[in-house]
């Protein structure tokens, strides 16, 4: 299954900015929430800076990233509790992937909503997946509008967080990140089921 983002697998982690912004996004989590003894989906794994964090943390993370060569990438990284699976995030993946059988504790999603044809009704996929009380966390690039080709507006996050059903919502702008394009704010959603 190849699709646009195999092609940045090899190099993804020689860019310092995904390692600051993984960085970062961990931090903002361990502040948020004890990892200790939860299970966990990393949603658009990619190569698994982030995954590779929470590893030593949690009980177990599922790693889903539709980039073969991304998991490879993850696979290479030899992580013991890791379940790595290439696929998108869909209602038909839930229903047949023996790694979804459970629910989540944590959902995180590190830059990778703001790119979703409909970040909306995968937000309901979302919240469907984790247990009464838990968290979906994301990190995406704050955009001023939702008509840009990627990223997420504060507005836009928070609609589609508060159309999943989640009990409480929070969209905020808690860090930024120097990129080639410059400096970019990120913004964090944390949505509770």
């Amino acid at each position: 299954m190849s699709n646009e983002w195999d092609e940045y697998a090899e190099n993804w982690e020689q860019n310092p900015a995904t390692a600051v912004f993984a960085e970062q996004a961990f931090n903002e989590l361990n502040e948020l929430v004890s990892l200790k003894g939860l299970k966990v989906l990393d949603f658009g794994c990619g190569t698994g800076l982030l995954t590779q964090k929470l590893s030593p943390l949690v009980k177990e993370v599922v790693a889903l990233d539709s980039s073969e060569q991304m998991i490879e990438q993850l696979d290479a990284k030899e992580l013991a509790n890791v379940e790595p699976v290439v696929d998108s995030l869909s209602r038909g993946l839930v229903a047949y992937h023996p790694a979804f059988r459970g629910q989540f504790d944590l959902i995180v999603a590190s830059s990778v909503c703001g790119f979703l044809d409909d970040f909306s009704e995968t937000a309901k996929v979302v919240s469907s997946l984790l247990n009464e009380g838990g968290l979906f966390v994301h990190w995406d690039w704050q955009v001023e509008s939702d008509s840009a080709d990627y990223g997420l507006s504060l507005k836009g996050a928070k609609k589609a967080l508060k159309s999943a059903s989640f009990s409480s919502v929070d969209v905020s702008s808690p860090f930024n990140v120097t990129t080639e394009q410059g400096e970019q704010t990120v913004l964090m959603g944390v949505a509770q089921k």
